[in-house]
């Protein structure tokens, strides 16, 4: 029986190389955000460590006061920033997810070709063997009389 040889077999290796270059790419932007999820907690940890040190103290001066409130616009603008980028991020995402929903499908479409291709070998091998011991049984069938 030959071997059975997929004419794509190198655009079927390139399609699932860009499939796992996507998901590499989602598993980035997952990281990312994440990454800013964790920075937005850091700053509210920050805010808050600010308010128990001005609680805290006894006295407070009023430049004191202002200071931290100033402070605590600051916090809040960066919250906001990092926010917005958490939002471009998921965008970006959304946009990867599905050009890897695209490129898993052209993936498949080369999977099930080479299948139906497999198939179509099969059955055309099991037809040279099965003419193959036809001609064997003829053969011997005509040396037998």
């Amino acid at each position: 029986m030959a071997k059975f040889k997929y004419r794509f077999e190198s655009i079927k290796e390139i399609k699932k190389r860009y499939e796992k270059k996507v998901q590499k790419e989602v598993a980035v932007i997952d990281l990312e955000i994440k990454k800013r999820e964790q920075q937005i907690i850091e700053l509210h940890e920050k805010s808050k460590n600010e308010k128990i040190k001005i609680l805290e103290k006894g006295t407070k001066k009023v430049s004191e006061l202002h200071f931290f409130s100033m402070y605590d616009n600051y916090i809040m603008n960066e919250i906001d920033n990092v926010k917005q980028e958490i939002e471009i991020k998921k965008i970006e995402k959304e946009k990867k997810i599905i050009e890897l929903a695209e490129k898993t499908k052209e993936t498949k479409i080369f999977e099930k070709l080479e299948e139906k291709h497999f198939e179509e070998f099969k059955i055309e091998e099991n037809k040279k063997e099965q003419l193959e011991l036809d001609e064997i049984a003829v053969t011997k069938f005509i040396k037998g009389k």
